[in-house]
């Protein structure tokens, strides 16, 4: 509580004023703020789900652009793969020295860990690119879910990305 202070009204005799907010008043403004608040937090998990879910799609769309870039920069045959919520890039044959017969190109991606999403595939969720960096499957369509919000990228038999 602010100290009291001394003030004179118009006719000249002392009065006691205090300024600040009462605890009643702090209460109220309180409470109206957890109201608000409550109302909102819907939205704001709303909104931030469906931006989790463009974000992996549009993460999706740049692995499978990087994956048939290098099928056609190197000639050979290139896949983009998710296992679970990981998204990998490989290709064969194994250009560069090493154990196994598989080059990894660019990082791996845990699409659950980054964007909080769940990954999944019509009809599965393997996209092989050839050396012309076409397709070699039919049209396969992933599917990126986050709380109740999903989103989906297809990628045609020739390459084409619909969103």
């Amino acid at each position: 509580m602010a100290p009291a202070r001394v003030c004179c009204n118009t006719t000249g005799r002392p009065k006691l004023t205090r300024s600040g907010f009462t605890l009643i008043e702090a209460l109220i403004a309180v409470v109206v703020s957890g109201i608000l608040a409550a109302l909102a937090l819907p939205s704001l998990s709303r909104a931030v789900s469906r931006q989790g879910a463009w974000n992996a799609r549009a993460a999706a769309i740049s692995m499978y652009a990087r994956a048939r870039t290098s099928a056609l920069e190197t000639g050979r045959p290139t896949t983009l793969a998710w296992t679970g919520n990981v998204g990998l890039i490989t290709a064969t044959p194994r250009l560069s020295t090493g154990a196994g017969t598989l080059d990894t190109i660019g990082p791996v991606q845990n699409f659950n860990m980054i964007y909080g999403v769940a990954v999944s595939g019509t009809p599965g969720t393997s996209l092989t690119i050839d050396p012309r960096g076409l397709g070699t499957s039919g049209s396969t369509t992933l599917f990126f879910a986050r709380n109740s919000v999903t989103d989906s990228v297809m990628v045609t038999g020739y390459g084409r990305v619909i969103k």
